[in-house]
């Protein structure tokens, strides 16, 4: 992951981290139709992800998540087991599913609302996220995220992982504070 220059300096303070374990949470899911129209008025088989102001296709096969803040993405059927869900109870309508709490340990370090910033990774092409953009609820301010590991038993941030900004409004519903 690459950060913007002006939060370099802040993502370069590990001291700044601090550890997350993700939390179960309530979402709805549907197979995706890419007939439909989803939240892109007059464009079948579009979502649109307000908090990360990205427009996605739907793709048969896949499924289509509402997330706790009424965003929608798309995912493939790989994705489907990180839900408590049968997926034969899945229809082209929303059905409500929890997310499934993982042993996953992440890093994460919340940059301050006034702060715009983007983060790009490589999700099998270059995408940039962008931070704390205007508009949009961000609370005391968005995070990035990443996984964590360890190093001579300290949890460090892990410089290989993809990274990711998760809304720092929807943070506490999503994450919760790591403990041994």
């Amino acid at each position: 992951m690459i950060v913007s220059e002006n939060i370099r300096s802040l993502t370069a303070d590990l001291s700044r981290w601090k550890l997350y374990r993700n939390r179960s949470c309530r979402v709805l899911l549907q197979i995706a139709d890419p007939q439909q129209i989803y939240n892109v008025p007059g464009r079948a088989g579009v979502v649109y992800n307000e908090p990360e102001d990205a427009y996605e296709t739907v793709r048969e096969g896949c499924f289509v998540v509402t997330g706790v803040m009424g965003e929608m993405w798309v995912i493939p059927p790989a994705a489907l087991p990180k839900y408590n869900i049968d997926p034969a109870a899945l229809t082209r309508t929303p059905q409500p599913a929890d997310t499934i709490e993982t042993d996953a340990v992440y890093a994460g370090i919340r940059i301050p609302a006034e702060t715009e910033f983007t983060l790009v990774t490589d999700y099998g092409e270059l995408v940039t996220l962008r931070g704390n953009r205007r508009g949009f609820p961000h609370g005391e301010g968005d995070f990035v995220l990443c996984f964590a590991r360890q190093e001579n038993g300290i949890w460090v941030p892990d410089p290989d992982d993809l990274g990711r900004i998760v809304n720092g409004t929807a943070f506490p519903q999503l994450y919760r504070p790591f403990t041994e």
